[in-house]
């Protein structure tokens, strides 16, 4: 199966990172408008939400919040950068309501 959207619908999410990674590249002058950063951020957030580990979940939502506070440092403007912001404080919430569980 090499569509890693694919293993991410059955939350086989450690066999999609390896070929989600490949599919979007690493390099900022492949991605020049943040939409794989985002959609790397979003990957990383969905898995922490799949797992029932709460510390895999936190490495999770860190990997997403490195991701979209990336993308949010990009910004051009202060209300772009307060929408981007947004997903930055949505999962660092969720960090915050895990770290509660434990």
């Amino acid at each position: 199966m090499d569509d890693w959207r694919e293993l991410v619908k059955q939350r086989r999410f450690a066999e999609a990172e390896p070929l989600m990674l490949a599919a979007l590249g690493t390099e900022r002058d492949e991605d020049p408008y943040g939409d794989n950063i985002v959609a790397r951020a979003e990957f990383y957030e969905a898995w922490g939400d799949a797992t029932r580990d709460p510390i895999e979940a936190t490495d999770r939502y860190n990997q997403a919040d490195f991701y979209f506070s990336m993308y949010a440092s990009w910004s051009t403007s202060g209300g772009e950068g307060t929408a981007r912001m947004t997903d930055v404080n949505r999962v660092r919430n969720k960090v915050i309501n895990v770290k509660k569980e434990l």
